[in-house]
């Protein structure tokens, strides 16, 4: 009578133990699992072809992956139609219905609502006025009157990256990608390629006092950092629309291009860029990273910074639309007048066909 319990002992006491190994095994492997599988729930949509990276839309990833504090999937073209984020670049041409914009804007060169294929988007922030008044006008999107172009958010996200106390260069040329044959290195030793290393582009504008570039995000970053920078335009290669867009964006109606490396050099940095960075930060889509730690930035620090930099190093003109400046003395007001009807008579003859610039909303 004794023997039968001495021998089911030990099986129960094994199969306890068995059991409790298994549910262990199976809650270490889930969690294993999920790290190894885990990607946010939005995949995060920037512009690439192929092998070409142009820097101004890679930072997109890099923005948004610092901001997460993880990985981040890039949206696949070819694969399934999913919701996804789009944030730096003149994307709105790949945007589909119920997508999150982050600072994005419309492409000059897509300004007709039948070449886009959405109704609605959850809109966040956008680049600038223009790209809101855009989407309203044309798709009754309810738009967030919250401008500026995400990289301007550069310093604060990527700490790493400081700017020169002695920049080694007086100035580099940072043309848009379309125009790199124009600056070829042979001539030009001053030229960086937008489609150079992505933080090598960031080092060299950094060790810069000055910066003149028809890339976008050329001027952008060096802005972001108090650097002076001048718009140039020598082709028609991209629409101005953008530049528009941003710098309206960042309250500067009366910006000025350069029409060559000689014209730039004597204008100088636009003047500093206004923007409500604190705003555009929190605007950010949190909710689909929730382990994602907003940091704390003071509307102080982000709205200032860069401007507080770039008018000490270099003090913006009295009239920014004046063309006729001398080293001895500032622009006259009626040469600015000028410059400045001139110029806005530029941009109405380029959008005359477009709502935006009709019945005096320049």
């Amino acid at each position: 009578m004794t023997t039968g319990p001495m021998k089911t002992e030990p099986r129960t006491a094994y199969s306890k133990w068995m059991l409790l190994f298994i549910l262990q095994w199976i809650s270490m492997s889930t969690c294993c699992f999920a790290k190894e599988d885990h990607s946010p729930d939005l995949p995060l949509f920037y512009w690439k072809e192929g092998p070409f990276v142009n820097f101004g839309d890679y930072i997109s990833l890099k923005i948004v992956e610092r901001i997460t504090g993880e990985p981040v999937r890039a949206y696949n073209k070819m694969g399934a139609k999913e919701k996804k984020l789009l944030a730096v670049g003149s994307i709105f041409y790949f945007a589909s219905d119920n997508d999150v914009i982050w600072g994005s804007g419309i492409n000059g060169k897509t300004l007709h609502k039948k070449d886009y294929r959405f109704d609605k988007l959850d809109v966040r922030a956008v680049r600038g006025p223009l790209t809101r008044k855009f989407l309203i006008e044309n798709f009754n999107i309810d738009c967030p009157d919250v401008y500026g172009d995400p990289g301007l958010l550069f310093p604060y996200l990527f700490p790493e990256f400081t700017r020169k106390e002695n920049p080694t260069r007086d100035f580099i040329i940072i043309p848009h990608y379309s125009e790199n044959n124009l600056f070829p290195k042979t001539k030009f030793s001053n030229v960086v390629y937008p489609t150079e290393p992505w933080d090598q582009v960031i080092e060299a504008i950094l060790d810069s006092k000055f910066v003149i570039s028809s890339s976008l995000h050329g001027i952008v970053i060096a802005e972001a950092y108090g650097i002076p920078a001048r718009l140039l335009r020598i082709t028609e290669n991209e629409s101005i629309f953008k530049y528009i867009d941003y710098y309206f964006g960042t309250n500067r109606p009366h910006f000025q291009f350069a029409s060559s490396l000689e014209e730039a050099l004597i204008l100088g940095g636009e003047k500093p860029f206004e923007c409500d960075l604190k705003k555009l930060y929190e605007a950010f889509p949190f909710e689909f990273w929730p382990k994602a730690i907003p940091n704390v930035i003071q509307k102080s620090v982000l709205g200032n910074a860069g401007a507080i930099d770039l008018q000490q190093a270099m003090p913006a003109p009295k009239q920014g639309m004046c063309k006729h400046m001398s080293d001895a003395g500032g622009c006259k007001d009626e040469d600015a007048g000028a410059a400045q009807s001139q110029f806005l008579n530029h941009v109405r003859y380029n959008f005359k066909n477009l709502n935006f610039f009709m019945n005096g909303s320049l």
